[in-house]
């Protein structure tokens, strides 16, 4: 009997996957820990509050066309005026910056994060105040919009 199945492969990301840039480019208000959102991916995780309205970035990946593209989860799409559309793209850990990091919200309630473009780049600013207490941490999340 021949039987066809199709495993897929489930990669499971690390702080040892991690390259030493990112973790050295990491403010002292956030870590890099096991995400709640998806758990193969690390996540951004605020140590301490965060103030609404603070800005984080820029978002930093490799420039490329949509078609070069292999995966929109670590990637946004910018107009340049003379390129047209374009990506960056984060998908190489070594080419991003803690950024990549920061996942999807579930929901409008668990979003802390709006992308923000400001001249052809992307930063995350937050939308309210992250509070916390001792001991505690919250995974920072953006949705899906610029």
């Amino acid at each position: 009997m021949n039987q066809n199945t199709t495993e897929s492969i489930v990669t499971v990301e690390t702080l040892d996957d991690v390259p030493e840039h990112v973790l050295r480019g990491l403010p002292e208000d956030v870590r890099l820990f096991p995400s709640a959102v998806d758990k193969t991916r690390l996540g951004v995780w605020a140590t301490k509050s965060i103030l609404k309205g603070k800005k984080f970035g820029p978002f930093v990946g490799d420039k490329k066309k949509r078609s070069q593209v292999k995966s929109n989860v670590y990637m946004w799409e910018v107009y340049y005026p003379n390129l047209g559309w374009m990506c960056v793209d984060a998908t190489d850990p070594k080419k991003g910056n803690w950024l990549r990091y920061i996942n999807w919200a579930r929901s409008g309630k668990e979003q802390n994060l709006f992308p923000l473009e400001i001249n052809r780049t992307i930063y995350y600013k937050s939308l309210k105040v992250v509070v916390l207490h001792i001991e505690e941490k919250i995974e920072l999340s953006k949705n899906c919009q610029v």
